[in-house]
C-alpha cells in the first residue's frame, strides 16, 4: 500500500535529522526522486500517485490551495485532452491513468487522476455532484467530463452507493399503479393520476413499452413448428 504525502514527508525529515546527527553528508532523495507524484509535479508518467484519507480529501477541498487551482468551478471546467482540434473531435477516453500498480501511464491524466487528492467516494458527495447535470440526479457525458472510462464507472458506482447511503438526495417519481392486473382478489380502483400545473407525470414519464419489430413475414406461428420447419429445409439443403 503506498504511503500518503505527510507520511513521505516524515520519512525524509526523520532521515534527514538521522544522517545528521551521524556526521554523514548523503543528499536525501526528494519526493520526486522517490518516485510519488505530487500536484506540483508536471510529468508523472512512470510515478505513483499517493493515497490519501477521505478526511484530508475533504480539508483539502476547503483549503486555500484547492480554491486557487480551480477558482469555485468544477474540476473539469478548463480540462482539455492534449490534441489538436475541437473537443467534439477528440478521440475516445482512455481506459485508464493509472495501471494496477498505482503508477501513472502518461503525463496529462484526467481530471480526477491527476489531482493526488481527488477520487470519488459515496463519503464526500461535494465532488460527486460536480459531474452530475444541472438539476438531475445523473452524470454527465463522459466526454465532456473528460475522465478515462475506470473513473467514469467509480463515478456512476460512488453515485449509486452515495443515493443508497442518503448524501446524495434525489426525487422519486411518483406513480399509480392498478394492482388488479397482479393480483387477483385486489378490488380497489388506482388512484386518480398526479397532476402539477395541469400536467401529468404519465405524460412527462410515461410508461415503458416493450416492443418487438418484426423482420420477417413469418407471423401466428408457433416456434416449435417453426424449428421443425427449419430442420426440414436443412436437410433439404444438405
Amino acid at each position: 500500500m503506498l504511503a500518503t504525502g505527510g507520511t513521505i514527508a516524515r520519512r525524509l525529515i526523520h532521515s534527514s535529522c538521522r544522517l545528521a546527527c551521524e556526521g554523514k553528508t548523503k543528499e536525501v532523495p526528494t519526493p520526486e526522486e522517490a518516485g510519488y507524484a505530487f500536484n506540483h509535479v508536471e510529468r508523472k508518467k512512470g510515478m505513483y500517485k499517493p493515497q490519501h484519507s477521505i478526511a484530508e480529501q475533504v480539508s483539502y477541498m476547503k483549503s486555500r490551495a484547492y480554491a486557487e487551482a480551480y477558482k469555485g468551478l468544477p474540476i473539469y471546467r478548463w480540462y482539455k485532452r492534449n490534441i489538436k482540434g475541437q473537443s467534439k473531435l477528440q478521440p475516445p477516453p482512455r481506459l485508464f491513468c493509472i495501471d494496477k500498480h498505482g503508477r501513472f501511464n502518461l503525463n496529462h491524466a484526467c481530471p480526477v487522476c491527476r489531482d493526488e487528492y481527488l477520487y470519488f467516494d459515496y463519503r464526500n458527495p461535494s465532488l460527486i455532484e460536480q459531474f452530475l447535470a444541472d438539476g438531475t440526479d445523473q452524470p454527465i457525458d463522459i466526454l465532456k467530463s473528460g475522465l478515462c472510462r475506470e473513473q467514469y464507472t467509480l463515478l456512476r458506482a460512488q453515485l449509486l452507493k452515495a443515493k443508497e447511503h442518503g448524501t446524495i438526495p434525489f426525487g422519486v417519481e411518483f406513480r399509480n399503479f392498478d394492482y388488479r392486473q397482479w393480483y387477483k382478489s385486489w378490488t380497489e380502483e388506482p388512484g386518480k393520476p398526479v397532476e402539477r400545473a395541469g400536467v401529468r407525470l404519465q405524460d412527462i414519464h410515461p410508461d415503458p413499452l416493450v416492443h418487438f419489430p418484426t423482420f420477417k413475414n413469418d407471423k401466428n406461428n408457433d416456434w416449435d413448428q417453426w424449428w421443425i420447419r427449419h430442420d426440414k429445409f436443412a436437410k433439404k439443403a444438405k
